[in-house]
């Protein structure tokens, strides 16, 4: 097996001081309160799904700071599970989309209803309102990147746990049985939401971006940390901006966030991941609070893992 960072055992041992600064807890605080001034104007439309078994919605949703976020959320009916019933909302990956609703008919068969959301100006229906206050390199990485008050992912962050809101609302949702799941940047999105939120009581980041930043630019060999170094080499050559860089990306940092998850947490990490190196994985991991369990898949990399969707259905069953 090639080896893409450290060797396993220290890998598991892989612990880095945490960078939250010290006022990471009153910024959050400070934007959910922000965030919960603002009604979430849900609109839900029933939408045409031929999966007899299921209810396909169809809904929006408004950000923080007014941005409408698509999501589709799938129900499955009383046949497969009983009213109020327990509930999934997944993030997704780097560049994608909240995907098409029969993706997530596997969760959804569980008795489990699944609220998939888009992140923001990528590649969904969801645009991006936020207003930043000079360029960027291409890509989300390092919009506002100067300031955390502006960067791109205080409003991701807070969409997703609006998601949660969304959920926690619905009459026929449990609001005590909500999970998050994602992969990627969707993984990083689950660590934040789970350290923000405590209705999520069950989180399964598979391979999570979005941890260990330094480190994580240093070594990566493939994928969007890459744009932080184009923005140095760009706008900032000799890293005067270097530490005020690190300070704004530490409050988004995932390993910040584990440190606060109380949530039972499933992770799914892969020695072969260039996007994702596995320490940056690892950082978080080891820093989380709360129960935990490890899936390592040893000869895997960014990529697909569907044996562990079985793994994920087999939690949802036990624990949620």
């Amino acid at each position: 097996m090639p080896l893409v960072d450290m060797p396993l055992a220290a890998l598991r041992g892989y612990k880095p001081d945490l960078t939250a600064a010290i006022d990471f807890d009153q910024f959050w605080d400070r934007a959910k309160q922000q965030s919960a001034a603002v009604p979430l104007n849900a609109r839900v439309t029933r939408a045409d799904f031929p999966a007899k078994a299921f209810e396909l919605y169809d809904v929006w949703f408004d950000g923080a700071d007014g941005t409408p976020v698509h999501g589709w959320y799938l129900v499955p009916g009383e046949a497969l599970a009983k009213r109020p019933m327990r509930a999934v909302v997944r993030y997704h990956g780097y560049s994608g989309d909240a995907g098409w609703p029969n993706e997530y008919l596997g969760l959804a068969s569980t008795g489990t209803a699944v609220f998939a959301v888009d992140v923001r100006g990528q590649g969904g229906r969801t645009p991006d309102r936020a207003v930043y206050d000079r360029g960027s390199a291409t890509g989300w990485m390092t919009l506002g990147i100067l300031d955390p008050e502006t960067y791109y992912y205080k409003q991701v962050y807070l969409d997703c746990l609006r998601a949660i809101d969304f959920l926690a609302g619905r009459e026929e949702i449990d609001a005590g049985r909500i999970a998050a799941i994602g992969n990627s940047q969707g993984g990083g999105l689950t660590l934040a939401a789970a350290g923000l939120d405590s209705r999520i009581k069950l989180a399964f980041p598979v391979y999570p971006y979005l941890c260990d930043f330094r480190r994580a630019v240093e070594i990566h060999s493939a994928g969007p940390y890459a744009e932080i170094k184009t923005w140095f080499r760009r706008a900032d050559p000799t890293h005067e901006l270097e530490e005020q860089v690190y300070r704004t990306l530490s409050y988004f940092d995932g390993m910040n966030h584990a440190a606060r998850i109380r949530a039972r947490t499933l992770m799914a990490i892969t020695l072969q991941d260039t996007v994702t190196p596995p320490s940056t994985c690892f950082a978080a991991y080891n820093h989380l609070a709360g129960e935990k369990e490890l899936k390592l898949y040893h000869d895997y990399g960014h990529e697909g893992l569907p044996f562990h969707e079985l793994e994920v259905m087999k939690a949802i069953e036990e624990y949620l």
